[in-house]
């Protein structure tokens, strides 16, 4: 009937194109929507997790960066994130000695702390010179595993530090021939869809778009599960369902590696179907559909994905300068003290698809045809 309204041809192909836009805006706002409350709901539930010392339970010091990492991508100010008074970010800068003895560990602390919009490099908790003092030269690698080394790639990228060329010809060199990358580098291990996944977002990271992402795009296409997920490994000995983590991991690194998750559909189900159906009603979400408990660990890693975030992410370009020694001055009055500043995390697009502006211009459209039409009639 609105058809009617309007005498010209032109103005019913305008109106046909409007149409069409409209209805593909509101085609992905159910999706949109879907996410976003996901990701409310597991927020909530990563805040009960919190212990007195401002950490995250999980599976060691690590898992309080993982937590960082989930509260971030959904814009969540970590700072603000406390319990007794405790934050992440106090926690954190009190693991430095830990920090100080293992690689992956002080790289991923470096990211947290920046995300969270902290320096790494404190005189008293300086968690940047343990990755720079961890690289051997003659092998061109950080740390003592595939993970570790490939986080200290990101820290790096993220500290604004130079990553030394040979240190992403070695990620390379431990691709396997299958296009994954296993724990500890050896092919005895077996390619994992974890460690794959952040070696890859490490060459994407440091620029490396090249054969090796390839590769690993392809290596994601031999593992993905009939229901649309991803396990640890096909190969694994303790069965390839398909868990929580890894396909929060997959979806990551093929959206670093610029694929778009959605077009990953088996039988119906995409990768991020398939994670949004591992969330419990507590918000969190289980590992895998046989166990059925909340996991901690696997709601920190669902939430990035589903915001569509991969690491480094944005908000970290580049560090916050280190505090340098205070020169010699003459006394001056003691000013009051002032809350400490937080810098926001400002993250990229989420692929998730907000219907307003569409909506905005849509309305604006129409208007500007109406008027058109009394014009002419």
């Amino acid at each position: 009937m609105i058809v009617g309204w309007f005498r010209y041809p032109w103005q019913r192909r305008w109106l046909a194109m409007l149409c069409a836009v409209l209805a593909a805006a509101l085609a992905f706002t159910p999706a949109a929507a879907q996410q976003a409350a996901a990701i409310d709901r597991a927020v909530a539930y990563i805040r009960t997790q919190q212990q007195p010392d401002g950490s995250f339970a999980g599976l060691g010091p690590g898992s309080t960066a993982d937590a960082v990492y989930a509260l971030a991508a959904a814009g969540v100010n970590v700072a603000e994130v406390q319990r007794e008074g405790k934050n992440a970010i106090d926690y954190i800068r009190s693991q430095s000695a830990a920090a100080a003895q293992d690689v992956g560990l002080a790289a991923k602390f470096t990211i947290a702390l920046l995300l969270a919009g902290q320096s790494p490099r404190l005189p008293e908790a300086d968690f940047v010179a343990p990755i720079l003092n961890g690289y051997d030269a003659a092998s061109g690698r950080f740390g003592k595993d595939v993970t570790a080394h490939a986080y200290a790639l990101i820290a790096l990228v993220a500290a604004g530090e130079r990553v030394p060329p040979a240190a992403i010809d070695a990620l390379k060199a431990l691709q396997l021939p299958d296009g994954g990358w296993s724990f500890d580098g050896t092919a005895a291990t077996g390619s994992d869809t974890n460690t794959t996944s952040i070696a890859v977002q490490a060459l994407i990271a440091t620029g490396d778009r090249g054969e090796a992402v390839r590769r690993a795009v392809e290596y994601y296409r031999s593992q993905q599960n009939d229901d649309g997920g991803f396990p640890y490994s096909q190969s694994s000995p303790y069965g390839n369902a398909s868990d929580a983590n890894s396909t929060a991991l997959a979806i990551q690194a093929l959206i670093a590696a610029g694929e778009d998750p959605n077009a990953w559909a088996k039988n119906g189900a995409t990768p991020i179907q398939r994670l949004l159906a591992f969330q419990n009603s507590s918000g969190a979400f289980r590992y895998q559909d046989s166990l059925p408990e909340d996991n901690a660990f696997a709601t920190y890693q669902a939430v990035p994905a589903l915001a569509g975030e991969t690491l480094p992410l944005e908000s970290i370009a580049i560090a916050l300068p280190a505090p340098q020694p205070t020169p010699s001055v003459a006394p001056q009055p003691t000013p009051a003290p002032q809350p400490p500043v937080v810098v926001p995390p400002t993250l990229p697009d989420t692929g998730l698809l907000d219907p307003t502006p569409v909506l905005a211009l849509l309305a604006t459209a129409l208007l500007s045809l109406g008027l058109l039409t009394r014009r002419r009639g």
